[in-house]
């Protein structure tokens, strides 16, 4: 909800304005702000500061006029306000100034103290903007000149500041001013004021007490850094004394050092500590005391009345006593089990080829052994277990897993005839037990992947080969083989084989499929060749016929004029149903028949018109096929083809 919208302004050019946007909504929900020029995002320009519901805009030109307008989007709906920018001719040219701040001038240090002292400064005329705050820093002159710390941040409405300084430093301070713009540069460092020297403040921290040797105690603490020691001759007191049996404390004093070494104490015993700072006035107040142990050594006792309690064939519980905390000789990190496979238990040699370890932590006295294998001999010891490493090892302990169902005994098929198969297989690679029998189950499979009802067989456990008998040619079988020991049957394994296709059956399939592929061959061939010979004696006939056509056109009677199609006949000769070759003369102009020429080339000469075939010796090989359809006459082909009987006839 915008409570206060934004106003009209009326601004010269090279001015600045700002527009603000007072919002007010559920603090539950979270609102933005946007500002647009427009109704579009304002421009990229550093002329432009946006500071939430403050929109100010510095060094105004022609181009910033315009409609400004303030968005406010919630969570749950948004509103909007807006106002008009005019710019107008300004009466004065524009000021030039710099955005950021003058840098304050005039340090003073007044009413120096032994810990304090009063800063003061002069801030510029020529700020375009309020100063918002004022960062003092400070340079120690004596340990890190040139190097310049944060001293504190004042309010930018002031112009002096009380500082709270460390003894035994060498004091030069500057102060930057900041407004809204950024910071301005640093002013120039006021003079120097050294710090009176006194005892440290504050001592070491971080102080431990751990040895590295069965004899030692290692000392160690974090250096008090420079500002910290407050003046010269910085050293450390080392203080320590054994926790609960001394009653004075042995000190050392050292410097420039962060580790001292006390020897010859103690094998793993408490020790109290301290460590104090001091310099050439004093010493820190009094420090707090922590506890450290000296070095650790190897445990000296195992543990013992260590006991196995067999769960199953594959788990196993062990347990054993405790050993006295003295005899640890350090940080008691656990107890340790080792166990390994033996021969039996006669032969235990500990030239194993593979030893396991479980670490139990803490003071735990009992742990399970999981993974065993089953029907195996093992051996075992427990060792207590510090920092510095593992003590002796308990007394070995024999126990035995119970027997357990085998692995897999992998089947395998290698011969097989059209009504057996050979299975073999070898034993399990872990029988786990005694082997007491196999068990093979198999079921035949049909074209329809559906299983058949299953058939048995227990096979003694000392054969590794059955051949099976009696089974269908060409039938896909599958099995099912697994060893047993007393606990019960092991792991399955699965196959599937295909018997054998008869050799009968075979052979006469291979003659069938031979004789069908021959007769279809022979029957191609002799198909093409009927077909030639048909194509062959085609083409004969058609090169033995005399092209009466173009020798009467040859001899034709100028005088005689062609002949009519009024009765829908050609004019060609026909056969007669007594199949007789037309007399000469008998064609005439006024009956559509033509004159017999003097010429003795004529159709009754060939035999055309009885359908008939002249050999080249003049033979006749053709015989009367009927009356003949009537066709038109094309160029100097013969008048009508040759019957296929005809064709066949001649043939034969």
């Amino acid at each position: 909800m915008i409570i206060s919208q934004p106003e009209y302004k009326v601004i010269q050019r090279y001015g600045s304005a700002f527009f603000e946007c007072k919002v007010k909504h559920d603090p539950t929900l979270v609102a933005e702000v946007l500002w647009l020029k427009d109704n579009s995002d304002l421009p990229i320009d550093e002329r432009f500061l946006i500071e939430k519901e403050r929109l100010t805009i510095k060094n105004i030109t022609d181009k910033d006029k315009g409609t400004y307008t303030c968005v406010v989007n919630t969570t749950l709906d948004s509103a909007s306000a807006s106002a008009v920018l005019t710019v107008v001719e300004a009466t004065l040219p524009p000021p030039v100034k710099n955005d950021r701040p003058e840098a304050p001038s005039d340090l003073e240090l007044t009413d120096p103290l032994e810990r304090s002292v009063q800063l003061s400064w002069v801030l510029g005329d020529d700020n375009n903007s309020p100063i918002t705050e004022f960062i003092i820093e400070y340079e120690d002159g004596m340990r890190e000149p040139g190097i310049w710390h944060l001293q504190t941040i004042v309010s930018g409405t002031q112009t002096t500041a009380s500082l709270t300084l460390s003894p035994y430093v060498n004091y030069s301070f500057r102060v930057i001013a900041v407004n809204e713009i950024g910071r301005s540069d640093p002013s120039v460092s006021s003079e120097r004021y050294m710090t009176k020297a006194a005892e440290p403040d504050t001592n070491p921290s971080g102080i431990k007490g751990v040895g590295t040797e069965p004899d030692n105690l290692v000392i160690t603490w974090n250096p008090l850094g420079g500002f910290d020691s407050n003046g010269p001759g910085l050293q450390y007191k080392v203080s320590w004394r054994q926790k609960d049996f001394d009653e004075e404390w042995t000190s050392v004093t050292v410097a420039n050092v962060s580790k001292y070494i006390v020897s010859g104490t103690p094998t793993f015993v408490p020790y109290e500590i301290k460590v104090q700072a001091l310099n050439d006035l004093g010493y820190a107040p009094e420090p707090a005391v922590v506890i450290g142990h000296s070095g650790e050594d190897l445990p000296m006792v195992a543990p013992g009345n260590v006991e196995v309690e067999v769960i199953n064939a594959t788990l196993a519980k062990v347990q054993w006593d405790s050993v006295p905390l003295t005899s640890v000789r350090g940080h008691l990190q656990g107890y340790r089990v080792y166990y390994w496979k033996a021969l039996n238990r006669t032969n235990r040699n500990r030239r194993h080829i593979e030893k396991w370890m479980l670490t139990f932590a803490g003071n735990r006295t009992h742990g399970m052994l999981p993974g065993l294998q089953p029907d195996t001999n093992y051996i075992l010891n427990v060792r207590v277990v510090n920092g510095k490493g593992e003590g002796p090892s308990s007394k070995d302990k024999y126990f035995e897993t119970p027997e357990g169902v085998p692995s897999m005994a992998v089947l395998q098929i290698h011969h097989r005839t059209s009504d057996s198969l050979t299975l073999t297989w070898s034993p399990p690679l872990h029988p786990n037990g005694v082997l007491t029998q196999y068990t093979l189950k198999y079921q035949s499979i049909n074209a329809t992947h559906e299983l058949g009802p299953p058939v048995e067989i227990i096979i003694p456990a000392n054969e590794s080969s059955y051949i099976l008998k009696n089974l269908n040619q060409n039938t896909r079988y599958k099995f099912y083989f697994y060893a047993h020991t007393a606990v019960g049957p092991g792991i399955q394994s699965t196959q599937e084989a295909i018997t054998a296709m008869d050799e009968v059956m075979a052979s006469r399939h291979v003659d069938i499929a031979t004789q069908g592929w021959f007769i279809g061959l022979m029957c191609a061939v002799a198909l093409l060749i009927l077909v030639l010979l048909i194509v062959c004696f085609i083409r004969r006939n058609k090169g033995g016929k005399y092209p009466v056509k173009e020798k009467e056109d040859a001899h034709a009677d100028p005088e005689i004029q062609p002949m009519k199609e009024d009765d829908g006949t050609f004019g060609e000769y026909s056969d007669a149903e007594d199949h007789k070759p037309l007399k000469k003369g008998s064609r005439t102009p006024s009956d559509r028949t033509v004159k017999k020429e003097d010429s003795d080339d004529s159709l009754v000469d060939y035999g055309e018109g009885v359908n008939g075939q002249f050999n080249e010796d003049g033979s006749f090989i053709g015989q009367y096929s009927g009356k003949k359809e009537k066709e038109p006459v094309e160029g100097n082909e013969s008048s009508e083809a040759p019957s296929p009987v005809n064709a066949m006839n001649s043939f034969v």
